[in-house]
């Protein structure tokens, strides 16, 4: 859901405000209620499942025309390379600021965009798909081209929409000032953003909470009755919020890389995240960078590898270098696909190159300027890893006693922090540092054990519970997957009503589908027409990874339930082939 570089730099989580009231539509009766249950959680838990009606609640801005145009899609989201663009326009939606408490002249702009194939009053007609990156951190606009790329199957009968979520692209944004002085410790800039964004009206609005919302207008403005949703990782988060609060509105879901939303905070998502992280780095990258020691010349036993590595950045000034390293190469992009394992694979032989040449005294940017200059990379990107080198080596020097004032509008963390309470306070995250640092070492090293902004945000929002009105969904989660570790997105599959799972033995992908295995893909294309979903969890076998003709096993099988039976190894043979399924 973010990248290391990105979390290092701006605090890697998110935020929320308390709303004084919750407004439900009693359909039944035309007529608007109003909850104060963010100030009564049991009232909020004893009030009936109403559907909201979001024309009821925008008003006026519920008759509003969509003035289509020509898309110019910003730098952060242009569209996939191959992506067909002829058939999209976009459109800017006006949407109440607060849904919670809306009034149509207090508004937010919401772009949109729309690939449209077919009038939805065509006889063959058969849905529209919203779609969602995930993030949320750059623009979605042009999200919807992808997916029409990725389902050919279904486009001749169905359009497909996407959209910049509110704080994002060209949508309308939202941000806070804060202040701190960096005599407080390391953990001040995140109290100071906590304490100064969770105040802020405007930043309030900036939840997952409200972009369901925005979601459901979207289809009201379409003229639709019903939609289709594909959301990946934060989108699946997303997801679960839209399929809670207005499940007669979604045909079905597909979430893929996904967040445990059974839980009441995506906490859990950001505490698995490191462990997880680490075991694809033990378990999927040494084991792959093992069998390939040609290539990498760092020996055959991914243990010795793992000892030598942290041998190797076992100082102060190495651990220093080689976090500089990995985020001036973008190293942990490889976590989300293993098409990135060579780089990291180079990478991690040229930390251990650096370390084992000896050099006195060691200057960390110095020493990962020469670990870039041996990672196998095209000369150009050589050149902008040592750009941001630069960059990296530039920021962090604080003077105590001097404040330092900001402006903050990480919608990442708006949207974490507000979609359920997270554990307030230092002690708590103090503790969890020192005994999750040994469990992951490599995310320690890279700097992600940081106090999260969310500590200090006070929020009482909560997801609603899903129940049996709960869309029909499928999951699909790969076993490897550390932005989104397997448990969490197995608890999904297996947890949220009128769900199934598809899991993917020995993968580690981040965005399984589509994945180029009838296996996988097959039963999503199919639910997508129309069709059932699998009636029990389907457990598929990852493909090979780069230079590998066959597949291995690197943690331990998915029985037929997509469990693991024994405990987490810390290492496992790399030479074991995964049998067939």
């Amino acid at each position: 859901m973010y990248s290391a570089e990105r979390g290092r730099r701006r605090r890697p989580l998110i935020a929320g405000v308390a709303v004084a009231a919750v407004t439900a539509i009693a359909l039944a009766t035309g007529s608007i209620v109003t909850w104060t249950g963010r100030d009564d959680p049991a009232a909020m838990d004893n009030r009936d499942p109403v559907t909201p009606d979001v024309a009821a609640l925008a008003g006026p801005l519920a008759d509003q025309e969509l003035v289509w145009e020509a898309c110019d899609f910003n730098d952060d989201g242009p569209p996939l390379p191959g992506a067909d663009v002829s058939n999209v326009e976009c459109a800017t939606m006006q949407v109440p600021r607060d849904w919670l408490n809306p009034d149509p002249e207090v508004t937010w702009e919401v772009r949109i965009s729309q690939a449209r194939n077919i009038d939805p009053a065509d006889p063959d007609y058969h849905t529209t798909v919203i779609a969602h990156p995930g993030g949320p951190y750059a623009s979605g606009l042009s999200y919807g081209t992808a997916v029409q790329m990725y389902t050919p199957q279904l486009r001749p009968t169905t359009n497909y929409v996407s959209f910049d979520q509110r704080g994002l692209g060209r949508s309308s944004h939202a941000d806070c000032e804060y202040e701190y002085d960096p005599a407080g410790g390391p953990s001040a800039a995140a109290q100071a953003i906590g304490e100064a964004c969770s105040q802020d009206p405007d930043v309030a609005t900036m939840t997952t909470e409200q972009a369901a919302y925005d979601i459901d207008f979207i289809r009201h403005l379409l003229g639709l009755e019903t939609v289709t949703y594909m959301g990946y990782s934060y989108g699946t988060w997303l997801g679960t919020w839209y399929g809670s609060l207005f499940p007669d509105n979604i045909e079905r879901m597909v979430l893929d890389s996904a967040t445990d939303s059974t839980q009441e905070s995506i906490q859990a998502l950001y505490n698995a995240a490191h462990e997880g992280r680490d075991r694809q780095f033990r378990l999927h990258m040494l084991n792959w960078i093992a069998r390939n020691n040609a290539t990498f010349g760092l020996g055959t036993d991914p243990e010795a590898i793992w000892r030598r590595y942290f041998a190797a950045t076992s100082t102060p000034e190495r651990t220093l270098a080689a976090r500089y390293a990995w985020n001036a190469v973008n190293g942990p992009a490889a976590f989300s696909n293993p098409l990135g394992y060579p780089a990291v694979g180079s990478l991690v032989a040229s930390i251990i190159t650096e370390a084992e040449t000896p050099a006195e005294p060691v200057v960390p940017v110095e020493s990962a300027g020469r670990i870039i200059d041996q990672v196998d990379l095209p000369d150009h990107l050589i050149t902008a890893a040592h750009d941001r080198l630069a960059g990296l080596a530039a920021t962090g020097h604080e003077e105590p006693g001097k404040p330092i004032r900001g402006t903050f509008d990480y919608v990442i963390e708006f949207t974490a922090c507000t979609d359920g309470q997270w554990t307030q306070g230092l002690d708590y995250w103090e503790k969890f540092r020192e005994r999750t640092a040994p469990l992951a070492p490599l995310s320690e090293q890279l700097g992600l054990l940081v106090t999260p902004t969310c500590a200090f945000w006070p929020t009482d929002s909560t997801m609603p519970t899903p129940d049996d009105s709960f869309p029909e969904t499928i999951v699909v989660q790969s076993e490897l997957d550390s932005m989104t570790p397997f448990e969490q997105g197995r608890a999904a599959g297996t947890g949220l009503p009128n769900t199934s799972l598809i899991a993917v033995d020995n993968e580690s992908v981040h965005g399984v589908f589509p994945y180029g295995t009838a296996e996988v893909d097959r039963p999503v294309i199919d639910f997508l027409l129309g069709g059932n979903r699998p009636a029990q969890t389907i457990v598929a076998a990852g493909k090979p990874l780069p230079l590998e003709q066959l597949t291995y096993e690197s943690w331990t099988p998915l029985d037929e339930n997509a469990e693991h039976t024994t405990e987490t190894p810390m290492f496992t043979d790399p030479t074991h082939v995964a049998p067939p399924r």
